[in-house]
């Protein structure tokens, strides 16, 4: 790894949540890079630590004072947990922004969207009102709003799911910031618009030469629009490579039985889709052994009782387990 095109590292993250009824850790361990012009894949299913863990480096549970963080978040070489509250919040916006998954619930509906997006400009430096509608407009241009003089004084209400998602996006990137993060970005719009809206995302992402962290359930996605992915499982990392080897030989049985839970175009259609027996548990009830034991398929008593560690099996890919999938092996 070069350490110059590193944006982002993250090393051993841990956040604990301070509730009335005790304390809970929701990310455990986490390690991972971001490097100029890459987008990072993190998937899992919900309640897995993936939206915590990018939250966490934001330091979005500042305000509350809800967790604790271990470990560190270095921005450029800057560890972003060693900063003061009011410096961290001049580093939201230039350097790291981030796109949230409901647009709907994040824009203020009583405001127009583009003072909004003049609101981000200002806030970072630029005061001249002229040229930070200027720059808004140019926004809402980059981010293919139609007609962005006309949308510049419409309310979040009055434009489509994916338009505000742009409008998001925009906001998010009217710092120019050196990495993004897009929490569930294509959630809740039709097919055809989430493609439009990852296009836009790697094209910027080009254009920019700008780091992007994607969360996504959708594995869809990631296989097309990342280069590096990390799965995880109940707030620790289970497996991570390049998209492209991972996806061809997944090795933990966790990321193997999402991978089989997919619907396929080809093949026999009246084949019932592989589940994965189980929820994810509460935080309160993380097994001891390896998290994903109690619903894993090939689980035996080593499991159960021992935690493994994150071990690399070859190409750069790491996995999380005692009895990885080797390639052309059944999961059971």
């Amino acid at each position: 790894m070069d350490k110059k095109d590193v944006i982002l590292e993250v090393k051993n993250l841990s956040t604990t949540f301070r509730t009335q009824r005790g304390n809970y850790k929701a990310v455990d361990g986490v390690d991972f890079h971001v490097k100029k012009g890459e987008i990072l894949g993190i998937v899992g299913e919900s309640g897995c630590g993936k939206s915590v863990t990018v939250q966490s480096v934001m330091r979005l549970y500042d305000e509350k004072r809800t967790a604790v963080y271990g470990g560190c978040a270095l921005l450029e070489g800057k560890n972003l947990f060693d900063l003061p509250f009011k410096e961290m919040r001049k580093i939201r916006g230039p350097k790291i922004s981030m796109v949230f998954q409901d647009a709907l619930s994040a824009l203020n509906p009583l405001m127009k969207i583009g003072p909004q997006i003049v609101e981000a400009i200002s806030i970072h430096g630029e005061k001249n009102k002229k040229s930070a509608y200027l720059k808004a407009v140019d926004i809402l241009k980059a981010v293919g709003i139609p007609s962005p003089e006309k949308r510049f004084y419409q309310y979040p209400h009055e434009l489509s799911g994916g338009m505000r998602q742009r409008v998001m996006i925009g906001i998010a990137l009217a710092c120019r910031p050196k990495l993004l993060i897009a929490d569930e970005p294509t959630t809740a719009l039709d097919v055809t618009i989430q493609a439009q809206i990852l296009d836009l995302m790697k094209e910027l992402n080009q254009e920019m030469d700008m780091g992007i962290i994607l969360i996504t359930h959708d594995l869809a996605v990631v296989s097309k629009t990342c280069e590096r992915v990390l799965v995880m499982y109940l707030g620790q990392i289970v497996e991570e490579g390049e998209a492209g080897k991972l996806f061809a030989c997944p090795s933990h049985p966790y990321t193997v039985s999402l991978m089989e839970s997919i619907p396929h175009m080809e093949g026999d259609r009246g084949k019932r889709l592989n589940t994965i027996k189980g929820t994810v548990p509460l935080l309160s009830q993380i097994p001891s052994g390896c998290r994903f034991a109690p619903r894993c398929p090939r689980a035996r008593e080593k499991c159960r009782e021992n935690m493994p560690g994150l071990a690399e099996i070859g190409d750069g890919q790491k996995v999380r387990c005692w009895y990885p999938v080797k390639p052309g092996e059944d999961l059971v």
